[in-house]
């Protein structure tokens, strides 16, 4: 089944990042494939390969890796051709998709136990429900399959909206999330089925994953060079770090930059992600990789919205003028207010809006835009500490 979504802003993006730090915390590895954090805070991490897109012919298999809190790096299995994507089920188990082997396997006390290759074309990201059954993206035949907890394998969803489906994650009601390698669309899938894509990034994808506590999706744009959010509250797509250049410079602002990132895992608490970077090299070399981590507490709950108490917008939508409330923590200066468009640019800007007893209100005139979606973002200095959709008719 397929469903479709017309309006605009579920194509748009704010470019406006927030104030992230990343830090380089390996040195250089094997270790191309997806991430996954099991419920101690240790990450795993898959190794496609040393090449996009062609076998390895050094003849040596690929491994999955653990490294642990205090940083050591470590095999935690061996054997596989092509390890791609991965998830943990509900007792702790480790499922690994094998795409040069078209299969999908488990580790059990560190060994390698194949588990399906019915339906399996090219596995790249795995995730599992509620229930136990997984989801593999078939990069293959651009398909959906689902593993039920009895080796049941059938075709979940096969619409034209998947372009080689690359990385797969799940909320808390079971709806699927799946970003594409070949083009930069996230497609929704609800328990049922139905599809719908709901966000597009600047270009191809790694992989995704979800943060309960913001409601967030996490997307590595591979091809971009930049991490993205997608709120799925109001389907606000944000490039949160990365100019789009293609570096490994750690840091915190605007200068961070990224080098094809591939897997991404969100630790529980919504505050830290884990993301892995190819050194850079020429052609379709993709190893050695390093693993870094990007601190975004700022961006937990409700992002900045935390740091106001209360905003209110009205008319909303509007048409000529419409009016900010807002209650600041503490009594503060220097806000600005930026609206900006569904390309991320901006239209207009209000700087130094005076602020009495923690207390914002300012009218602003958007009678000269055309109709359309917009969002608005509340500043201090450098600071951004309010985002929301506005709507001129």
């Amino acid at each position: 089944m397929k469903k479709t979504i017309f309006f605009i802003l579920c194509l748009a993006y704010t470019t406006l990042q927030a104030q992230v730090t990343v830090t380089t915390i390996t040195s250089e590895f094997k270790g191309s494939g997806g991430l996954s954090l099991d419920s101690e805070g240790n990450l795993y991490i898959a190794d496609f390969g040393d090449f996009l897109g062609m076998a390895d012919t050094d003849g040596i298999p690929n491994n999955v890796l653990k490294l642990d809190t205090d940083l050591n790096l470590t095999v935690f299995a061996t054997g596989f051709i092509g390890a791609s994507g991965n998830d943990f089920n509900s007792e702790g188990i480790l499922y690994q998709s094998d795409i040069r082997d078209s299969a999908i396997y488990k580790i059990v006390d560190g060994a390698r136990v194949f588990v399906t290759s019915t339906g399996i074309v090219a596995p790249v990201g795995i995730v599992f429900d509620s229930e136990d059954n997984f989801y593999v993206c078939n990069c293959g035949n651009n398909t959906i399959q689902k593993v039920t907890p009895d080796g049941t394998s059938t075709l979940f969803a096969s619409e034209g909206e998947f372009a080689c489906p690359n990385g797969i994650t799940v909320d808390e009601n079971d709806n699927l999330y799946v970003s594409n390698f070949s083009n930069n669309s996230i497609v929704k899938i609800t328990p049922d089925g139905t599809t719908s894509t709901i966000g597009n990034t600047i270009n191809g994808n790694g992989h995704i994953d979800y943060d309960s506590n913001a409601g967030k999706l996490y997307i590595a744009s591979y091809s971009g060079h930049q991490i993205f959010s997608l709120k799925l509250e109001d389907l606000e797509m944000t490039d949160i770090a990365g100019t789009g250049e293609r570096g490994n410079d750690d840091g915190t602002g605007d200068d961070i930059t990224f080098s094809t990132p591939n897997g991404i895992a969100v630790t529980d608490d919504g505050n830290t992600l884990y993301v892995n970077c190819s050194v850079l090299l020429d052609g379709a070399v993709i190893n050695p990789q390093i693993i870094r981590r990007i601190d975004i507490s700022s961006l937990s709950v409700d992002d900045n919205n935390a740091l106001i108490k209360s905003v209110k917008t009205y008319p909303n939508p509007v048409t000529d003028v419409f009016i900010i409330e807002a209650e600041l923590p503490i009594n503060t200066s220097n806000i600005t207010i930026k609206i900006v468009d569904v390309l991320g640019s901006s239209v207009k800007e209000i700087q130094d809006i005076p602020v009495q007893n923690t207390r914002l209100r300012q009218s602003i005139d958007i009678s000269q835009l055309s109709a359309g979606n917009y969002i608005y973002i509340i500043s201090q200095g450098s600071k951004q500490l309010h985002s929301g959709q506005l709507i001129k008719k």
